[in-house]
This record gives C-alpha cells, sequence and structure tokens, in this order.
C-alpha cells in the first residue's frame, strides 16, 4: 500500500491525480515537512498544554524543529521524514566529491556526485544536500538543508549534479555580534533523497 498525499489541489487536481494513479505521470513531489508518528513527538506538543484553561504557549524549540529536530533530546525517529517522496522508479547517489577539501570561511564549496536512475522507468528525483557542523561553539542541528538539485533520468541514465555552497550555507546567526558566524573545524557533507535516507558522505575543513 501507499498514500498518495493530494495538497489543496485547484481545477486540474483531479486529472493530475488520474494521471499518477493510472502511471501516465511518474510522481515524484517531497514532503516539506517532518510527519510523526505520534502528536506527542513533535517537539511543540508540550508548549500548547502546560497551563489549562488559557492560551497560552511556551516557544522552547527554538532552531530545533521538524527535521532538524531529531536526535535533539532524544527525539524519536519520524514515520515520514523531511523530504521523503516514491516514485515509480528507484534512484541510486554515487561519487561523492567536496572541493576544496580545506576552505577559508567565506566559501565557496563545490559538492559534487552522481545520480543513477536505477528502474526501468523514466522519472525525476530531488538531489539534497544537508551540512553538519559538529564542531560549532552554539547548539546546532544534526543536519541542515542547504542544497538540492532536481534531475529527470531515463532508465538507466546517469547525471552528475553540483551543488555549492557559500558562506550563509555554513554560518549560524551570532547573537553576540548580531551577525552571521563560520566556526573554523571539520563540516560534514550527506548527501540523498530525504533528511534519514543520506547514503553519501564526506567532511572538509574550515580554517
Amino acid at each position: 500500500p501507499a498514500l498518495l498525499e493530494a495538497w489543496y489541489g485547484v481545477s486540474e487536481a483531479g486529472r493530475a491525480l488520474a494521471d499518477i494513479l493510472a502511471g501516465r505521470v511518474n510522481p515524484s513531489g517531497k514532503l516539506p515537512f517532518t510527519w510523526w508518528k505520534r502528536v506527542e513527538d513533535n517537539p511543540t506538543y508540550n508548549n500548547y498544554y502546560e497551563e489549562p484553561g488559557t492560551n497560552n504557549v511556551h516557544y522552547r524549540e527554538g532552531i530545533f524543529l521538524g527535521y532538524r529536530a531529531y536526535g535533539h533530546n532524544g527525539q524519536p525517529a519520524p514515520l515520514f521524514p523531511f523530504g521523503f517522496g516514491l516514485s515509480y522508479t528507484t534512484f541510486s547517489f554515487s561519487h561523492l566529491d567536496v572541493s576544496p577539501k580545506t576552505a577559508s570561511p567565506s566559501g565557496p564549496i563545490t559538492v559534487s556526485f552522481d545520480v543513477q536512475n536505477t528502474g526501468d522507468r523514466e522519472g525525476s528525483e530531488v538531489a539534497q544536500v544537508y551540512v553538519s557542523d559538529p564542531s560549532a561553539t552554539v547548539p546546532r542541528p544534526q543536519i541542515e538543508l542547504k542544497g538540492f538539485e532536481r534531475v529527470t533520468l531515463k532508465p538507466g541514465e546517469t547525471r552528475h549534479v553540483s551543488v555549492t555552497l557559500d558562506r550563509r550555507s555554513l554560518a549560524y546567526w551570532d547573537t553576540k555580534s548580531n551577525g552571521w558566524k563560520v566556526d573554523p573545524g571539520e563540516f560534514a557533507v550527506s548527501v540523498g533523497d530525504n533528511s534519514e535516507h543520506l547514503p553519501l558522505k564526506e567532511t572538509f575543513t574550515v580554517r
């Protein structure tokens, strides 16, 4: 079984859904949010129920919201992760390269890799590039989406994809200096088709 999430379609939504269900069109949409297993798993759940009988909501999640919350303070794995989506074909990722291996805080950094259609029909994949900053001097999510590229491939076709990371892709907002800051140290790049399936990983250093 599969779930087709149609969202808020307009006048041609019925035809579009019929084309997908009949196999005339290969779906390629991706979830723009995290679908938790239980409502209680949402990082904001307890913000609404601390003061019964009031309309007060406590903002505590900060930057750890959606896919950025996973792994923070024991946050459980979701039912459907951010960026998830099915297709009538399959894809694989390979040959990740990050250049340069040692970079200045201003970048740029080029992330390149191959995407192959390993199925038997044409389809589109949205390759997603995430960055991790384990050396950060402030709390940061385990991964942050910093780039993506949509590619349409025939069966067996391979496409070489490049995504450029600039300074903002590495930075966080520093409240002390009231500006964007990049901490020196090792960064990690992960590539895949959703925030939970990232088969390619590589590191680089910011000096």
